[in-house]
């Protein structure tokens, strides 16, 4: 029999343990992971001790190039148009 994965995005815990009972009901097997993939206690998730996943440092480093890089190419076509402009 072939299997398939059904994958949902959800930010309200409550929520997703909602789901995840009404799947069960249906008969259907169901887990929970966070961002990054790993499994969570569906008790921790009631007890509301379950954070966020703390970024890696190379998601941190990621996210700081593509921010500066952006930013560099806004100043350097604010640069460029200001040269035009002043011609």
């Amino acid at each position: 029999m072939t299997s398939w994965i059904v994958k949902s995005q959800i930010d309200d815990p409550k929520h997703a343990l909602e789901i995840a009972a009404d799947q069960r009901k249906r008969g259907y097997t169901v887990w929970i992971e966070d961002e990054n993939g790993k499994g969570v206690s569906e008790e921790s998730i009631e007890r509301s001790d379950v954070q966020r996943a703390a970024r890696t440092p190379y998601e941190i480093v990621m996210g700081i190039l593509i921010w500066g890089a952006a930013a560099a190419v806004a100043i350097g076509g604010l640069y460029a148009c200001s040269l035009l402009a002043g011609d």
